[in-house]
């Protein structure tokens, strides 16, 4: 490929930048869910109400659910976008000794 680099101080930056987004987005997320929660049952305590609300329960844990294990996939791609830019300074400065290496032998 041709004019392709790798920048691993920005790629670890990028990996760090979305944990972050990751880490603020949960945050909001439970400030909603608290928020949420502080309306009680506006639906009332009849039976029609009691229909609603354990529809509510159930229907918003599951997308609460939902929402958490996508920010978490978040922030492990992050992690493991930060670990990449890592493997990649090895992997470059351990080619660059064994060619060292190789021209140190050919000089022989």
């Amino acid at each position: 490929m041709s004019g392709f680099t790798v920048d691993p101080a920005r790629l670890s930056a990028s990996g760090s930048a979305l944990q972050n987004v990751a880490s603020r987005l949960s945050s909001e997320l439970a400030s909603f869910r608290s928020e949420l929660a502080g309306f009680g049952a506006p639906w009332g305590n009849d039976d029609i109400g009691a229909l609603i609300g354990a529809a509510h329960d159930e229907v918003s844990a599951w997308a609460f659910e939902c929402y958490q294990d996508a920010l978490d996939e978040m922030a492990a791609a992050g992690a493991d976008v930060v670990e990449i830019s890592v493997q990649h300074v090895e992997v470059d400065e351990n080619v660059g000794r064994r060619f060292q290496g190789l021209l140190g032998e050919l000089g022989r």
